[in-house]
């Protein structure tokens, strides 16, 4: 060996020693142990069960939290199995539920979960503070009565210490998997109600992970429970780190700070070629991606911004045939995404095969703009596009932006930071926005009810307003059916009409593409289409390990 041979060894002997101190959490910000580090790139909105809605806050409140029920891979489904349920029977007229809880299940302060818990807790879904209170109303017997009067009853009883019961005014197939949804999850009265700590930031549960720390715009901290129902889990902790820019993110994964990133536009051979096909991790997602309308429907009608887009149907189908998704897709994703041609994503049940969707055809976007009264754009005012202020978002936009000019239709792009944003089109219907929907359990319900119907206005998830009759009359008759095959049909009228009224213009379902170090274990062998981003909702946390 030479003396370049050996200063080489040396200086390689050192990297990796300091790669090792970066990885297993010896290092300088004090995160002592094994302690797992992924990025996201904002701060959570909240860590209160009641009012997550959005995936970020989902998939860090699953480590801490857990309910009755959860999801678990059987074939090529998602079903709903015993979470603190260890057993759980649904009547034969699907009107009454009933679960026996697991004994000795503890909190984060210590005390044992018992039934009255969750009879607390699904009332708290219905109060003040809640934003999911659709998972529960008007399904549950007394839901309506209650949400308006917290001492009206309520059909969610206490049968003992160890036995719940959920009683619904009527047949519901779907609420099965709004139980497996993070918002049904269990909390202790006692920290919920204590003003001193407000519970969305400092949340107590049942989960593998306690609440640790909460920096604003550094990290989220999540430590070990080692009396966790399922036994002691194999990490120390997972830190979150909040990492605002993409491609930081994939420089602090290369330089061996975080144990997984997902990759920024532009990047994604070069950064897959570096890690080695080991250290890759590839899946497909049920999430739609697409171009939000505001309509003029209700209390909106009068809203001159949401003219002419959301009262003109063909020039938003003009805008659907402008955008050139192949493009999108393999070359400005890099191959992370599929071609949308529908609302549900592949895989879930009641997608139809064989949509035509809307093929990259400028001729016929230029007749519909013209049969819409706008021949070349001449005429249309120019739009807002508001979009998530990250560099990811702004090569899609970008791309959106310049298809649609390309037929006459002027767009002016407006970021905003992610928590702006989703209140942004929460309260109020937003010209023309881009975003993404992600599914919280396996059923067309979750996409076709919460989105399009007109109940569901605003913060509940038909962020666009659309409104239509008949789509309510088809999604909730779906509602109520118990076996798919009926439902299905059902289904594919709704999303015929809505795709006709195209209140969204879809553009692709996401194809994941994350670099995951190989030492990681327990992660790539459970991945599942929930997982849309590097902090894995749906992953079993519990039995993650660094080897």
């Amino acid at each position: 060996m030479n003396r370049i041979g050996v200063l080489a060894a040396i200086v390689l002997g050192v990297a990796g020693l300091f790669l090792y101190l970066a990885i297993t959490g010896f290092s300088s910000d004090s995160l002592d142990g094994k302690f797992l580090r992924l990025a996201i790139d904002t701060d959570p909105k909240t860590l209160d069960p009641i009012s997550i809605t959005d995936t970020i806050s989902d998939g860090l409140a699953r480590k801490v939290f857990n309910g009755l029920v959860k999801l678990k891979k059987d074939g090529d489904a998602y079903v709903p199995t015993g979470d603190l349920a260890e057993k759980f029977e649904i009547s034969p007229d699907g009107t009454r539920y009933t679960f026996w809880l697991r004994k000795g299940v503890k909190f984060h302060n210590g005390r044992e979960v018992k039934a009255s818990d969750f009879v607390y807790s699904i009332g708290r879904l219905l109060g003040p503070g809640s934003t999911r209170a659709d998972w529960v109303k008007p399904f549950v017997k007394g839901s309506e009565a209650f949400f308006k009067d917290p001492t009206a009853p309520l059909g969610v009883k206490a049968v003992d210490d160890y036995t719940l019961e959920i009683e619904l005014e009527k047949p519901f197939a779907p609420f099965i998997q709004h139980l497996c949804t993070v918002n049904l999850s269990v909390v202790p009265k006692e920290c919920a109600d204590d003003k001193s700590k407000p519970f969305a930031r400092n949340p107590v549960g049942t989960g593998p992970f306690k609440f640790s720390e909460w920096k604003d715009s550094e990290r989220v901290v999540l430590r070990r429970f080692d009396d966790y129902f399922k036994g002691r889990p194999k990490l120390d902790g997972v830190a979150f780190l909040i990492v605002k820019e993409p491609i930081t993110r994939l420089r602090k994964y290369e330089n061996g700070e975080l144990h997984a990133t997902d990759i920024p536009n532009g990047k994604v051979k070069e950064a897959t070629a570096k890690a080695g096909p080991e250290n890759v991790l590839e899946y497909t997602t049920w999430r739609t991606n697409y171009i939000g309308f505001g309509m003029p429907n209700g209390k909106y009608a009068d809203h001159k911004e949401l003219q002419p887009y959301g009262s003109n149907k063909l020039l938003r189908q003009a805008i659907s045939y402008a955008i050139d998704r192949e493009y999108l897709c393999t070359k400005v994703l890099e191959g992370r995404g599929v071609p949308a041609k529908g609302i549900l994503p592949p895989g879930m049940p009641a997608f139809k095969e064989g949509r035509p969707g809307w093929p990259h055809d400028l001729e016929k976007a230029k007749a519909l703009l013209a049969e819409a009264g706008y021949p070349e754009g001449k005429g249309l005012p120019k739009i807002t596009l508001l979009h998530r202020n990250d560099e990811n978002t702004k090569m899609i936009v970008q791309a959106l932006q310049q298809d649609m000019e390309k037929i006459g239709v002027p767009v002016e792009l407006q970021a905003r930071d992610w928590n702006a944003f989703l209140s942004q089109v929460d309260d109020n219907p937003q010209p023309m926005y881009v975003l993404g929907w992600v599914a919280d359990y396996g059923d067309p319900d979750n996409f076709l009810f919460v989105l399009f119907h007109t109940k569901q206005w605003g913060e509940a998830g038909n962020n666009t307003r659309f409104s239509n009759p008949k789509v309510d009359e088809l999604v909730e008759k779906a509602r109520g059916l118990a076996a798919m095959t009926d439902r299905a049909p059902l289904y594919h009228e709704a999303e015929s009409i809505i795709l006709d009224e195209m209140p969204w213009v879809p553009t692709y379902h996401v194809r994941n593409v994350v670099l995951l170090r190989k030492e990681v274990k327990g992660i790539r062998e459970h991945i599942t289409p929930f997982d849309t981003g590097t902090e894995f909702p749906q992953i079993d946390f519990h039995l993650v390990d660094i080897e």
